[in-house]
């Protein structure tokens, strides 16, 4: 399976809006450094495509069929790319959380087909095997375990930690590649979202390599996270940025 980043930043992409911190004005300089809202494809063996969270307009980005598209959870920066997606010339399956669901997507989902999930349930799409995962966070969030031939693909945001049920889950499973919530700089305490070390950390205990990712403009300004990311945990942990490809 492939694995598409086409957004790994928080709520307010990188850079925000009129904002002057570090690294906001580096992402300014350095195209690369630029994050739009959490968005994620699995490219199947089969070469088909499942969506994971809309937090940008994927239509310039991600122009194929649609087998499915499943949210981590329904805070905006997750979903604002479904308002336009709804107008998907075909019927596609939305599977989500039920906690706090958007009105307007349940009520009016045009070609979306709407179906509620939980921690625990797993889905059969195409040549994927998928389980929900129930995550730390403000409201109800899932993570997902992808299992294609032997192969094992586990993201976890958002999430502060992880819930032991699920990472009693995912050390039996040993995934091959891991994408964790590191939304703050380090050091940084926050209920909600992991720091770079948190996630590094937990990502380590359970995967072979990991890519952090959910990274905020309040954390470091990418080639300084580049940097401490290397050389505190060396190849084993790696940044995500926008139109990464990672094939396992």
């Amino acid at each position: 399976m492939i694995v598409y980043f086409i957004g790994t930043g928080g709520s307010e992409g990188i850079p925000a809006h009129l904002c002057t911190c570090k690294t906001c004005e580096e992402a300014r300089r350095l195209g690369f450094a630029q994050r739009k809202p959490s968005t994620l494809a699995v490219i199947t063996k089969n070469n088909e495509a499942i969506l994971i969270d809309v937090g940008t307009d994927i239509r310039d980005l991600l122009h194929v069929p649609l087998k499915a598209i499943l949210l981590t959870h329904w805070h905006h920066d997750h979903i604002y790319g479904l308002y336009k997606l709804r107008w998907i010339a075909q019927e596609t399956e939305l599977y989500a959380p039920k906690g706090h669901a958007d009105a307007l997507i349940l009520n009016d989902p045009k070609n979306l087909k709407p179906k509620t999930i939980k921690a625990g349930d797993v889905l059969k799409i195409d040549s994927l095997k998928i389980t929900a995962l129930r995550l730390n966070h403000e409201i109800e969030t899932l993570g997902f375990l992808i299992e294609e031939d032997g192969k094992r693909f586990a993201l976890l945001y958002d999430t502060k930690g992880i819930p032991p049920e699920t990472m009693a889950i995912l050390r039996e499973k040993s995934p091959d590649v891991a994408v964790v919530d590191a939304t703050y700089a380090p050091g940084v305490d926050d209920p909600y979202h992991n720091n770079v070390d948190e996630g590094a950390e937990v990502g380590s205990e359970i995967a072979e390599d990991v890519y952090l990712s959910h990274i905020s403009h309040k954390n470091m300004p990418f080639l300084q996270l580049l940097a401490y990311v290397k050389k505190r945990y060396g190849n084993k942990v790696k940044v995500a940025y926008d139109g990464l490809i990672v094939n396992i």
